[in-house]
């Protein structure tokens, strides 16, 4: 009563088995496949490489595509190309063409300086051709300008140029008396561009390198000097930036620190910036405190953070 279904017919519906029976090409439904577009081939050949790095196909085929020969004609030929479309004549050749030349140019980042002035001094002109571009070059000639810490090239086909910069953000002001006006003192603590005039000088000056004669003590004190305006920086509510008026070196080499509000000075010594730093921080929350309607800090003399190693000395005025 039960008959065995053939193990070719499971699964395949009436229609199926009928075309098999009958003999019908794919084309006489209209089932002919189409043309595969560049993605799908594209995704072909990629399945393809991967089964043969597998090792699926056969090991003639393999054997075939590791042919030496044709990996180094192949390398022989992308290297001439390359000559010729970088070094050789093929350079000329496109660099002429007027489909390449660049028409728009984006500098971004500016905020002291400005495009039109960046583009004279990296020598960035419309005549440019994206073919002939040297990145590199342009890259180096724009962080040569004094405010330019880092730039970035890119180009965008077939005739734009994107230029994006990072200017220095200065920290503070270098003053010396053998030169003339101020210098621009970096996160650092290295000078890198001269005050003009109109520019901001509302930032802490540092003075006394005067003393100092070679340039590698100068700026193991300038680099202190950052370090303390870094941790300064943190904005905490006792000691913030802007309440810093002047760091001064002595001849010695020991700094000292003026505040804004407060006109006498506090003496750090030398080294352990960190340190007397966090000192620094804990006794001036002591000093601001009121006593009797009236700050204590307002009847302070001088504070020594060079006075011993786990004590501050905070001298008071006569009238405290």
């Amino acid at each position: 009563m039960f008959r065995k279904k053939k193990k070719n017919e499971d699964g395949i519906s009436a229609l199926s088995r009928k075309i098999n029976q009958k003999g019908y090409k794919a084309k006489h439904l209209e089932s002919t496949p189409k043309k595969k577009s560049l993605r799908e081939k594209w995704q072909f050949r990629k399945e393809g490489r991967g089964k043969k790095k597998g090792g699926i196909l056969p090991d003639v085929e393999a054997e075939e595509n590791r042919n030496p020969i044709r990996v180094v004609l192949l390398t022989g030929v992308l290297l001439v190309a390359g000559y010729f479309l970088t070094i050789g004549p093929l350079q000329t050749l496109f660099g002429d063409l007027l489909y390449f030349r660049i028409h728009e140019i984006e500098i971004s980042g500016c905020v002291v300086t400005n495009p039109k002035s960046l583009r004279k001094w990296a020598g960035i002109t419309y005549e440019i051709n994206m073919l002939t571009l040297h990145p590199v070059e342009m890259k180096e000639r724009l962080e040569a300008h004094p405010w330019v810490e880092q730039a970035k090239i890119r180009r965008i086909w077939p005739d734009g140029l994107l230029v994006s910069i990072k200017e220095y953000r200065p920290q503070a002001l270098l003053a010396e008396e053998d030169k003339e006006g101020f210098q621009y003192i970096n996160h650092k603590g290295a000078p890198f561009a001269s005050v003009s005039v109109g520019q901001d000088l509302d930032f802490p000056v540092i003075t006394g390198l005067d003393s100092f004669n070679t340039e590698s003590e100068k700026k193991e004190l300038l680099t202190s000097a950052a370090m303390f305006l870094e941790l300064a920086g943190e904005n905490n509510p006792s000691l913030p930036a802007q309440n810093i008026s002047e760091i001064h070196f002595t001849a010695q080499g020991e700094l000292i620190l003026y505040l804004v509000q407060t006109p006498f000075p506090i003496y750090f010594g030398k080294g352990e910036i960190r340190r007397k730093f966090s000192q620094l921080h804990r006794v001036l929350k002591v000093l601001y405190r009121k006593k009797k309607g009236k700050a204590i800090i307002e009847n302070v003399a001088y504070i020594r953070m060079d006075y011993q190693k786990d004590k501050v000395l905070v001298a008071r005025n006569h009238s405290g």
